[in-house]
């Protein structure tokens, strides 16, 4: 996906988040807990609501959705948010201005 600076990064993650929560099948814990935490938590921050340890918790859930899910689906949910983060550190941080 290619954006301009008009984009909203936390609307785009949001909406990343919400496609992998409805699309995991729920055969796999990881994926079915995982992706629906992170959905969760990628909407709150875009609502306003960040905590501290939000970042740490989407980075960890991705990790063990990484490693532990069944399939593609799962072992992949998490690497736009990891990604995003990597690249912009403070997208997901109270302080984050466009």
């Amino acid at each position: 996906m290619v954006f301009d600076d008009t984009v909203d990064l936390r609307d785009v993650l949001v909406r990343i988040g919400a496609f992998f929560a409805h699309e995991s099948c729920g055969k796999c814990y990881p994926c079915q807990m995982g992706t629906a935490r992170q959905a969760e938590i990628l909407a709150r921050i875009a609502a306003g609501d960040v905590r501290p340890d939000d970042t740490a918790t989407l980075i960890e859930l991705g990790r063990v959705m990484t490693d532990t899910s069944i399939c593609g689906l799962g072992q992949a949910a998490s690497w736009a948010i990891v990604d995003a983060h990597r690249r912009w550190p403070t997208l997901l941080k109270p302080e984050y201005e466009e």
